[in-house]
């Protein structure tokens, strides 16, 4: 499924030059933007692989604790659920003690913690029949090449010189199959 405009962004760019934005309104409309750049930037990357056998999702928001948090990409291949996050950070980063991005004035930019509700309101909403349950798996992606992350590493990170190895990896175990070995014949 290939990704369609944010339909709030659709109406914002409509009632830019029809009405007056307020400040707020304004930074929204920026944002979206941002984001809408970010996504078209994503998409450019999995247009580079067969997504035949995977689902795509665009825009899935979850309430987490009275607040909507944006999972801008969701890939469901038969063996797993990936969820992607887009940001556009730039600069040193670090993950504080209390599993915190900080910038490099030790400002909090993302709290990690709130990832781990992200990842488990998803995990309860994607029931899978049968007892079998696919894995689910967040990343952020930070597109900006003037981000970095010091002291302790997250998997939780990809940036564009990674992104295109591991949607290839995603499509790779999308189409692996199952063994079916030939049934067993007996002769007597």
């Amino acid at each position: 499924m290939m990704r369609e405009k944010n339909e709030k962004l659709k109406v914002y760019e409509f009632l830019y030059n029809r009405l007056p934005f307020s400040e707020d309104e304004a930074e929204e409309l920026e944002a979206l933007q941002r984001m809408e750049k970010l996504e078209k930037e994503f998409e450019s990357h999995l247009s580079k692989i067969k997504t035949g056998n995977m689902e795509i999702h665009w825009h899935s928001e979850v309430l987490v604790d009275s607040r909507y948090e944006l999972v801008n990409v969701l890939i469901a291949t038969d063996y797993c659920y990936y969820m992607f996050v887009l940001r556009d950070l730039h600069g040193e980063h670090y993950i504080n003690s209390f599993n915190i991005l900080c910038d490099s004035s030790h400002e909090a930019v993302l709290d990690l913690n709130r990832s781990d509700r992200i990842y488990e309101i998803f995990r309860d909403q994607l029931i899978d029949d049968g007892k079998y349950q696919r894995p689910v798996i967040l990343k952020y992606v930070v597109m900006n090449e003037k981000f970095s992350l010091t002291g302790s590493k997250s998997e939780k990170f990809l940036n564009r010189r990674n992104l295109d190895y591991y949607l290839k990896a995603i499509e790779h175990s999308a189409v692996i199959k199952k063994k079916h070995y030939p049934p067993v014949t007996t002769n007597f």
